[in-house]
């Protein structure tokens, strides 16, 4: 009897010491958690278009969407969203600036992300943009566009005329 009773003791002490290490962990995890979000705003992009155009005639089209991290003191300070400032600086990475579409396929995302996000901190007093993660960032040819819609017209026209 007095074995099942030292077990039982046994028991509740190592319940209640686990269930005290779990508050005083959670304690310790909850006073650290609101400083690091204090720091950072986060948000993104509207997918935004860009058109490549070589040889006056658009080649296809650049479409990305971004999401973003801000410093949250600098950011407090503006009352114009930042997603402005960033298709801004997309617009003006590719519009113009390739000669040949194939260039825009091979695009190595880590350089246009850097460059981005230095154009956009130049704007600002103090740095802004902490990082940029990509949603979407793809390249179509006109071609595509022009297949896509081709198709489309191909099944009206086939159930029309069933």
């Amino acid at each position: 009897m007095i074995r099942i009773v030292l077990i039982g003791l046994w028991i509740c002490v190592v319940a209640l010491g686990s269930l005290y290490f779990a508050v005083w962990q959670n304690s310790a995890t909850a006073a650290v958690a609101p400083n690091a979000q204090e720091a950072l705003d986060d948000g993104k992009t509207e997918v935004f278009s860009v058109p490549i155009i070589v040889d006056n005639a658009v080649q296809g089209y650049v479409v990305s969407q971004l999401a973003y991290t801000l410093d949250h003191t600098v950011n407090a300070s503006f009352k114009i969203p930042v997603s402005y400032f960033i298709n801004d600086e997309i617009f003006n990475q590719f519009y113009g600036h390739y000669s040949d579409a194939k260039n825009v396929q091979e695009v190595k995302f880590d350089d246009v992300k850097k460059s981005i996000i230095d154009g956009i901190n130049a704007r600002f007093p103090q740095p802004l943009v902490k990082d940029l993660l990509v949603e979407q960032f793809n390249y179509i040819t006109a071609k595509e566009i022009r297949d896509q819609n081709t198709k489309g017209l191909e099944r009206q026209q086939a159930h029309q005329s069933e």
